[in-house]
């Protein structure tokens, strides 16, 4: 009976971890979507509650900025090296197979 009850609540618990996760998340994004990375951080010192969450959304979308910033980077980078990848594709491949891409594609 007790480990019946105490693998009940651990599931009880999991699950609502994974709800306040969920909107988390949900709170996060749709201030994102609202007011972009430039967020303002809202403090009041009457309602602490408020503000705490206020701060963790606040965080949560200057994470979310900092790892689209560095993901858009990362793209970019990757973006050059395929296309220099590709030039070298072709100046390898010799003047008769340049030729022939040029006027398929221009």
């Amino acid at each position: 009976m007790a480990l019946t009850l105490m693998t009940l609540f651990w599931g009880l618990a999991r699950l609502l971890l994974l709800g306040v996760g969920v909107l988390y998340v949900g709170l996060v994004l749709m201030a994102y979507r609202l007011e972009g990375p430039r967020i303002r951080l809202r403090i009041e010192s009457r309602d602490p509650g408020r503000s705490a969450v206020n701060f963790l959304v606040w965080l949560g979308v200057k994470v979310l900025a900092a790892i689209s910033q560095a993901a858009k980077a990362a793209l970019d980078v990757l973006s050059d090296t395929s296309a220099e990848v590709g030039e070298w594709y072709l100046r390898r491949r010799g003047h008769a197979a340049q030729m022939s891409h040029r006027s398929r594609f221009l």
